[in-house]
């Protein structure tokens, strides 16, 4: 006999024996319930104990002390009346017992039945403060989900679906599960990571359809009807519900847009996130303590819908330079990254704008800071640099990843001073008050050359 029929055994005692507590009778419902297998046990202890009862009121009416025992005076036909009185009620209690017994059994059974039809479509995986909701009918138990309504009211949730994608969702947040291929999400905020195996995998809103194919996304789906959808890794399709939307849109790794109530689609310009990317908002969130206060750029929507990423405390080795390509920052040699670099907030830019002959970068700062940028030594320094900012001697280094799906030739290490394959300068600027600096091009050159990046650390 395992613990669970011991247990259960047990407390169908102290029910017989109406000795139990609130605590223990929620016990015994719930595993009741978590093992149906265990009803034989159950049948069988209760025409045990009904046995024993009938018997112990036999035994009472003939050796029970003065209390109980009838007067003299009884006749023969009252006291055999009195002993079918006794055994009548015990009979009667132990029925009843029994019934509720078996309709307690004929009720899982029915719900047995009906969620046969309810597959589990995904599991919850970690439960991090959530707190639910009562109209939360797509939780089967405390870990399957099946099709319906999940609701929270805050906390964050990771649900991993039988698909192999993985969503987590940060509170308050309302949602639909209609397969393990498709959530409609009605408010709040939702990360996914869908493997290979898994494109089609998607996120619905009330203006869009956000269909992955093979990556990492994000989408939030805000009061008013208006999506924001972000893309952190590989690439994903836009349907616009709205009669008058335009056409699908693909975007690709490190882009980001707001959908409006009639499918119209404007860049998100940035994202705050942690390093990570477990926490990240389209909006500067409360937690975020960065350096920078925003970061603008001269670039229309329709021409480039690349998003910078501001990362509090972010910099370190082996962080990823750029939002739409694998490059990691890393120090020259197994010392990692000088310690006046380490730590300090970050802007990931995008790679590919090391091209544009007529970018402007403008950077707000909320707080008096050190600003630094790194720039390629193969390209002369520009005057907008020069001018600014004062060359520290220090050098760090770039490790190129893959430059595009595939590539086999290009990987990156781990640690300091691992695969570095290009050399940046460290340029400073102090700003004793907080300032907005104006950055431009990497120049008009031609030949191969890598985007700069953007640092800052408060002054002490």
């Amino acid at each position: 006999m395992n613990s669970q029929q011991t247990r259960l055994l047990d407390l169908l005692d102290c029910i017989l024996d109406r000795s139990y507590s609130d605590s223990e009778q929620q016990e015994f419902v719930h595993l009741v319930e978590a093992y149906p297998q265990l009803k034989d046990d159950l049948i069988e202890q209760l025409r045990t104990h009904s046995l024993l009862q009938w018997q112990s009121d036999m035994n009472g009416v003939a050796i029970s002390s003065a209390a109980v025992v009838p007067p003299m005076n009884l006749s023969a036909k009252s006291l055999s009346n009195r002993i079918s009185q006794i055994i009548a009620n015990r009979w009667v209690w132990i029925a009843a017992a029994i019934f509720l017994m078996i309709s307690a059994m004929a009720a899982w059974h029915h719900i047995h039945q009906e969620n046969l039809g309810r597959v589990a479509v995904a599991e919850v995986v970690d439960n991090n403060l959530v707190t639910w909701s009562d109209d939360s009918s797509a939780l089967l138990d405390t870990v399957h989900v099946v099709p319906g309504k999940l609701e929270m009211n805050s906390g964050q949730l990771t649900l991993r679906f039988r698909s192999g994608a993985t969503v987590w969702v940060s509170g308050p947040a309302s949602m639909q599960i209609v397969s393990d291929m498709l959530v409609k999400l009605d408010r709040g905020q939702a990360t996914a990571h869908v493997p290979e195996w898994a494109h089609g995998f998607s996120i619905e809103t009330s203006n869009v359809h956000v269909i992955d194919l093979g990556t990492k996304f994000g989408v939030v789906a805000r009061p008013g009807g208006t999506t924001d959808v972000v893309v952190f890794e590989g690439q994903v399709d836009l349907q616009p519900t709205a009669t008058t939307a335009l056409s699908q849109k693909r975007l690709n790794q490190g882009e980001g847009v707001r959908v409006d109530n009639q499918g119209s689609m404007n860049r998100i310009v940035e994202v705050h996130s942690d390093l990570r990317g477990e926490n990240w908002s389209t909006q500067a969130p409360s937690w975020n303590e960065a350096t920078f206060k925003s970061i603008r750029d001269n670039i229309p929507s329709d021409d480039s819908p690349s998003y910078y990423q501001i990362t509090p405390h972010g910099l370190e080795d082996d962080c990823r330079a750029y939002v739409d390509c694998t490059h990691e920052w890393n120090g020259l040699t197994s010392d990692g990254l000088p310690d006046f670099l380490m730590h300090a907030d970050y802007v990931r830019t995008c790679n590919d704008y090391r091209y544009m002959n007529n970018l402007v970068i403008t950077v707000e700062l909320a707080r008096p800071s050190n600003v630094y940028v790194f720039f390629d030594r193969r390209v002369t320094a520009p005057s907008w640099l020069t001018d600014q900012f004062e060359n520290t001697g220090v050098d760090i280094g770039l490790d190129e990843g893959p430059w595009w799906k595939g590539d086999t030739k290009h990987s990156v290490g781990v640690g300091g001073g691992q695969s570095i394959d290009r050399i940046f300068s460290v340029w400073r600027r102090r700003c004793e008050t907080p300032e907005t600096i104006t950055l431009g091009t990497m120049g008009t050159m031609k030949g191969a050359r890598a985007m700069y990046g953007i640092a800052a650390k408060p002054l002490d």
